[in-house]
């Protein structure tokens, strides 16, 4: 198998639609045909434009998604102004660029005062709108929220039960996420045998496969229209209904849609599909925290070694894999216990998940949590320890 250039995917080696300056235009019909908004050169740089008289209130959907927002301001007009005054109250961090056709000394004071960012003339020039945004960047930089955590779930062999664990995992710290705020979501990219909306009770109308199928229209709210909602809070991104071929998937188109999901979500769990392609390794390289489901048998510890060594080869550090072992038992006599896992992978064993069989098949059956059957088990404190675990993994702790 061969790996391309996976260092493109390393941090700082993204570029994807996500990370381009996203500029929101508001202008009224007659400045949009007065403008030169043509194309440009640059590929970090994207524009939406909205049609809006210059006093009409701005959706709250534009304002909430931009990350820069051009507004036409008419300063003989108190409607217009009051729009920028109501915008700059609702959303302090937004970048608010005032396009108006009185730029005289003046009126940029004026427009400066109720909150602008900065005042460009109208009608508008692409070139002119770039050398403002350049002007701005820093302060863009600054107003942009960080990007979401991802968490990449893989495993040694099939059947170790990652993507129970992950479904019960993701929807228990999304809860806890929800009450400071935070939102999680979960993509099952197992693309051909991907169970996590049926292991938690959902039916999904729309799956990854409309995402990527979407192609260059896919924006946040497509991807937002997309998810089923757990009630936990969880998003949940279900794998297609038809077996897509894995190698079918192009790496940039994947990694793009991740990226984007990073923008939108503070926390991001992959399950994973065992089998090791460009993108999923390529994800995986991106994660925060990479955990690695096993179990305590020799063909899954051989294949989890063999995993490692490639792991490490391609260069992602090793404090980033966390190992999990899965169905371990309190037993006095066992022919492999988790010393024995430890030196076969040359790694300390992070977390373990009691095994427990019985309640783990109801929990997924029903598609219901582990807890809301059996509050106190054993299982339901190892998910709680895995969840204080990943609080400090991602610097929430």
């Amino acid at each position: 198998m061969e790996v391309r250039n996976l260092s493109e995917w390393g941090p700082g080696g993204w570029r994807v639609r996500g990370s381009a300056v996203s500029v929101e235009l508001v202008l009224s019909q007659a400045e949009i045909g007065a403008s030169e908004i043509g194309p440009s050169r640059r590929n970090d740089f994207v524009i939406e434009l909205t049609a809006l008289e210059p006093d009409a209130d701005i959706p709250a959907d534009i304002s909430t998604r931009a990350q820069t927002i051009v507004v036409e301001v008419r300063a003989n007009d108190p409607g217009s102004i009051r729009r920028l005054e109501r915008l700059r109250e609702r959303h302090p961090r937004l970048i608010v660029v005032a396009a108006a056709r009185d730029t005289s000394l003046a009126a940029v004071r004026a427009l400066l005062r109720v909150g602008a960012s900065d005042v460009i003339p109208l009608p508008l020039v692409r070139s002119e709108l770039e050398a403002v945004i350049d002007r701005l960047g820093e302060q863009i930089v600054r107003a942009q929220p960080a990007p979401g955590k991802l968490v990449a779930v893989i495993k040694s062999v099939g059947g170790v039960g990652a993507t129970a664990l992950v479904t019960q995992l993701a929807a228990l710290y999304a809860a806890r996420e929800g009450k400071a705020g935070r939102e999680t979501a979960l993509f099952d990219l197992d693309l051909q045998n991907g169970n996590v909306a049926t292991y938690l009770g959902l039916e999904a109308n729309l799956t990854v496969g409309d995402l990527l199928e979407a192609g260059s229209r896919l924006d946040l709210a497509v991807l937002r229209s997309v998810p089923a909602k757990h009630a936990r809070g969880l998003a949940v991104f279900a794998a297609p209904v038809e077996i897509m071929p894995l190698e079918s998937i192009d790496t940039d188109q994947i990694c793009g849609l991740v990226e984007l999901a990073r923008t939108s979500y503070d926390t991001v769990f992959l399950d994973l599909p065992s089998d090791w392609t460009n993108w999923s390794l390529s994800l995986v390289a991106r994660a925060s925290t990479i955990l690695f489901t096993v179990d305590l048998t020799i063909a899954s510890l051989r294949k989890a070694q063999r995993q490692l060594s490639l792991l490490e080869r391609l260069g992602i550090a090793p404090e980033a894999v966390r190992i999990v072992v899965n169905r371990t038992e309190k037993r006095l006599f066992r022919s492999i216990n988790l010393g024995d896992a430890e030196r076969v992978l040359r790694r300390p064993v992070t977390f373990t998940m009691a095994n427990d069989f019985p309640l783990v098949m109801a929990a997924l059956n029903e598609g219901i949590l582990i807890g809301d059957i059996k509050g106190k088990s054993r299982l339901s404190r190892d998910l709680e320890a895995m969840m204080d675990g990943l609080d400090e993994l991602l610097g929430r702790s």
